[in-house]
């Protein structure tokens, strides 16, 4: 029975071009190094790009098989496709080699007349700024301006005599800032066209990114193109949180699925749907009289972070440690509490992969109100890509001889209040000590263990994170970037750029991109960072 019945094409036709193909590249091979030998130093074949498409020199013979074309077809998308991904691949690398050894060049991107406190980015260059003075700004990194702004849309300051300023607010800015509140937005995050933003006034507010068509007149002949204008939209607070002291918002945070995660000082963790929009094109969210999910953790929470990649979040409370949710229904199902230095609480912390293969550990890592940074290793289903809820924690596995918890080295001179990971295997940690400090998290990044000198005393209790036997596990710090600011409290890490506040009324980037690197310090006339 012919197999072209069926739409393949015939068993000689396929043998015929693999054989074609594979005497073709094996004779190309024996003539370049024929070459090589006779003319060593000329190149041949010295403009063709990296890959050679075998199929650009050789045309189909006639065929009234439709079947014949297709395949080949196929062939060839799939050849391109391949040659992509190792191009992408081979860009990958280079970005992660310029990460590890601080090949970036620093530029500012954005200056303001107003101090920025908060900084969220979704997708870069777009990036929102929350102010000191309680503005909301959207802008261009790339361009380097400031698109819109919505003026006022939270308070700068608290005072005595304000209602709203009671022991329990007091005692939330103490935690989230110690002696360093800068004023203005105290949490912000994006999603697409939504920005929710929290200030001090207590609430969550909410806009969205609006795009206009407008001409844009350009050259001497008056041509005409069209471009986009984007633009800030006040929308609304959400139901049951307006203006209220008692549920002063700290963090906010969406995931893949559309969620937004509401982290309050009363202990409250809340998940509002904000995938979808109404009749108006408004977010629906503005509609709903209560949360989808809602779990008390009986303790303030200062910060959460998500991780798409195994569908869950993690928080930090003023008094009960770390704890671990599932965004499938904000349920907390794993709770750790590290012991840091005398009274130390911690102030933030993240998911993070510590390699790229689909076996690899994946961690918690948080940072302390004194500077402290801890690890915990994660217990992954490799299949289901969850974290077990019966033994959350690596260490915890029944006869396990996986590394404990650990300590990294060295501390941070102030409270860690920002952590991103552009890279499996990569940390970024930041500080009101004016660091930024990168970090091999990688379980390759194993070294000897060597004593590091610190200049206070650690507690026994502390101490035992660093019993870590012939070998260090811990993630290793490539290097610091320093100069910044105590008011340093959003990062931002791509596989390209470095993003953050703390430079006063300023956003940093850091561009990892070695193509960019001439055109970004020829347009850096600040200076300021250095990396030791």
């Amino acid at each position: 029975m012919s197999n072209q019945r069926y739409g393949y094409p015939t068993l000689s036709i396929v043998l015929f071009w693999v054989c074609l193909l594979s005497q073709t590249a094996a004779f190309e091979r024996q003539l370049h190094h024929r070459w090589k030998r006779i003319h060593p130093n000329i190149r041949l074949h010295d403009s063709l790009s990296p890959f050679y498409d075998d199929f650009e020199d050789m045309s189909m013979p006639t065929s009234s098989s439709k079947s014949d074309q297709d395949w080949f077809d196929a062939l060839k998308r799939r050849q391109r496709s391949i040659e992509k991904v190792a191009v992408e691949s081979s860009s990958s690398a280079r970005y992660l080699q310029n990460w590890k050894s601080a090949n970036c060049a620093s530029t500012v991107r954005l200056s303001l007349d107003d101090w920025i406190r908060r900084m969220a980015i979704e997708n870069y260059p777009l990036a929102v700024c929350g102010s000191a003075s309680g503005h909301i700004y959207l802008a261009d990194l790339q361009q380097g301006q400031a698109l819109d702004c919505i003026q006022d849309i939270h308070s700068a300051q608290l005072h005595e005599d304000d209602s709203r300023y009671t022991t329990t607010f007091q005692n939330a800015m103490n935690d989230l800032y110690g002696r360093y509140d800068g004023g203005g937005v105290i949490a912000l995050a994006i999603k697409g066209d939504i920005v929710a933003s929290a200030g001090r006034e207590g609430g969550v507010h909410i806009a969205t990114i609006t795009g206009e068509e407008e001409d844009l007149y350009k050259g001497s002949r008056g041509g005409i193109a069209r471009q986009t204008k984007l633009s800030l939209k006040r929308e609304g607070f959400l139901r049951g949180l307006e203006n209220s002291s008692d549920a002063l918002i700290t963090s906010l945070a969406f995931d893949a699925s559309g969620t937004l995660w509401v982290g309050g000082y009363d202990g409250n963790l809340m998940g509002y749907d904000a995938e979808e929009m109404d009749a108006d094109n408004r977010p629906m969210l503005l509609r709903q009289k209560y949360p989808m999910f809602e779990t008390n953790l009986n303790s303030p929470i200062l910060s959460i972070s998500i991780n798409d990649d195994i569908g869950c979040g993690v928080g930090c409370t003023r008094g009960g440690g770390i704890f671990i949710f599932s965004t499938d229904d904000g349920q907390v199902f794993a709770t750790w509490k590290p012991v840091g230095k005398r009274d130390e609480f911690f102030r933030t912390a993240i998911i993070v992969q510590n390699d790229p293969d689909p076996e690899s550990i994946w961690s918690i890592v948080c940072g302390g109100s004194e500077g402290s940074v801890f690890q915990r290793a994660l217990n992954v289903d490799i299949l289901s890509r969850s974290v077990s809820d019966a033994a959350p924690f690596r260490d915890m596995i029944e006869g396990s001889t996986h590394e404990l918890p650990s300590k990294l080295r060295p501390n941070h001179q102030g409270s860690v209040l920002a952590m991103a990971s552009p890279f499996p295997g990569l940390l970024v940690t930041g500080a009101q000590d004016g660091n930024v400090r990168v970090w091999d998290c990688s379980s390759r990044g194993t070294s000897p263990v060597e004593a590091i000198e610190e200049e206070e005393e650690e507690t026994e209790a502390e101490a035992q994170y660093d019993d870590v036997g012939a070998s260090d596990n811990r993630p290793r710090c490539l290097y610091a970037m320093t100069g910044y600011k105590v008011w340093l409290g959003s990062i931002f890490a791509g596989k390209k750029k470095l993003v953050s506040d703390g430079a006063d009324n300023t956003i940093i980037v850091h561009s990892f991109d070695g193509e960019e690197d001439m055109m970004l310090r020829d347009d850096d006339e600040e200076g300021g960072f250095a990396y030791e």
